[in-house]
């Protein structure tokens, strides 16, 4: 049986000029692929009402993860364009609003931050200020990484599918892809139940640099993913 699967969506103008590292998507998707639920995309949207909307609209995974924008500013977009992604009025949650003035002695314009589309159940924010909210499948996170993770921390069971948790195992070799080529297709033949991805990268360490290749194996199954890693090994050793 198929497991659940995500789409991550981060919000910022920041991450679109290249100012900001968007780390959140590598974290959280980490976390999500560890759990069993896996990601089926990742994607970066502007502080833009219509093209969150528009994003939104266009995800049909079990879960969809929004992070960035909550905050009181003007370009704090993301809880108006989720409301519009989901066709529901923006209102103020009650609860929201209360904590942020009786914990945070918070008035004026900077109650913002408690407008949720309607019907959202509230994501408490141990860290910061602002808090997340989930409506219907969509979970909305601030985009400030310690906020994120801390909130994540806190719904992460939520998210929990043994019917998608893989082992994996890794394969480190100074031999590059085209080396081994052959034997990476014929592992794939050879071994349906277990995927494989070839990752080259650049060692700088000492000195000048050489080029080396890491390769992933993931299955549900550990006898096939052992087996696959001993056959591997031996075939890229005498290749």
């Amino acid at each position: 049986m198929k497991g659940k699967n995500a789409t991550i969506i981060s919000v910022g103008n920041e991450i679109l000029s290249g100012d900001v590292v968007d780390t959140n998507s590598t974290w959280l998707a980490k976390r999500l692929s560890t759990q069993g639920v896996a990601v089926e995309k990742i994607m970066v949207v502007g502080d833009d009402v219509e093209a969150i909307s528009e994003v939104i609209k266009s995800c049909h995974s079990d879960f969809v993860f929004v992070m960035g924008g909550l905050g009181p500013t003007h370009d704090d977009v993301t809880r108006e364009g989720v409301a519009k992604g989901v066709s529901k009025e923006l209102e103020r949650n009650s609860e929201a609003e209360r904590a942020l003035i009786e914990r945070y002695g918070i008035s004026g314009s900077l109650l913002k931050m408690a407008d949720m589309p309607e019907g959202s159940e509230i994501i408490a924010n141990p860290i910061g200020v602002a808090p997340g909210f989930w409506v219907d499948n969509i979970i909305v996170l601030p985009g400030v990484p310690e906020e994120m993770r801390g909130m994540f921390d806190g719904i992460a069971s939520f998210f929990r599918d043994d019917r998608g948790i893989r082992k994996e195992g890794w394969i480190m070799t100074d031999k590059s892809e085209h080396e081994i080529l052959d034997v990476l297709n014929e592992a794939v033949k050879e071994f349906a139940d277990v995927k494989i991805g070839s990752y080259p990268y650049v060692d700088r360490e000492g000195e000048g640099r050489s080029y080396k290749l890491r390769l992933k194996l993931l299955s549900a199954d550990p006898d096939a993913l052992n087996s696959a890693k001993r056959w591997l090994e031996e075939r890229i050793r005498t290749c």
